[in-house]
């Protein structure tokens, strides 16, 4: 991203710094509720197993880090893509992915602990090197995916009664080629630093 770009993209944010908030607010609210609800542990663990099989059979190859930062690149590019243009929908898309990945997230902590280790130790080195980055884009990307299902609410408001189409979606398309590029290279680095950094500080 050149500097030009950069200074816009940090305007791109400014105007949505509202839904950033709440995109950052449902995210914790999903920890704690992941971290203190036992009635969705069944679900949540149907939502590990899947990732947990996938890390399991990538550290079995023959160039583990390699095949992790490739799976962790992908995984997370698309689904931040998913999360903001699924946000059309009337952002529940992105609204049900904020809950879901913060209780997700909240109750790994808490069966950690419960089984006796350090969760401080376990942030500090499993997630915080990478997780800054990584889970900061998402939830931009989650801002955005918010936004753009306001956006498209009021629009189809104004259609029903009988008004013209407003500019501002128009305006908001026109920030998407710099949120992307923005996550294309904030999840390369993400994925860069778990699959190395991460991947040391947890195994070593």
């Amino acid at each position: 991203m050149s500097l030009q770009t950069m200074r816009a993209f940090a305007k791109d944010l400014a105007a949505i710094r509202w839904y950033i908030a709440v995109s950052f607010a449902l995210f914790f609210v999903g920890v704690a509720f992941g971290a203190g609800s036992e009635g969705l542990n069944a679900y949540l663990e149907s939502q590990i197993a899947p990732m947990r099989g996938v890390a399991e059979r990538l550290d079995a190859t023959a160039n583990p880090q390699v095949w992790m930062f490739l799976f962790i690149f992908i995984n997370n590019f698309v689904k931040s893509l998913f999360v903001v243009f699924l946000g059309a929908l009337f952002g529940l898309f992105p609204l049900f992915f904020l809950l879901t990945n913060g209780m997700i997230l909240g109750y790994v902590a808490a069966v950690a602990g419960d089984s006796g280790a350090n969760v401080f130790s376990l942030i500090v080195r499993g997630i915080l090197p990478h997780g800054l980055l990584e889970i900061t884009a998402i939830l931009i990307a989650a801002a955005y995916g918010l936004k753009y299902g306001a956006l498209v609410f009021a629009e189809l408001v104004r259609a029903f009664r009988g008004g013209g189409s407003s500019a501002s979606l128009k305006a908001f398309h026109g920030t998407f080629g710099r949120l992307i590029a923005f996550l294309f290279f904030a999840l390369l680095v993400a994925a860069f630093i778990e699959s190395t950094i991460t991947y040391f500080l947890v195994r070593g």
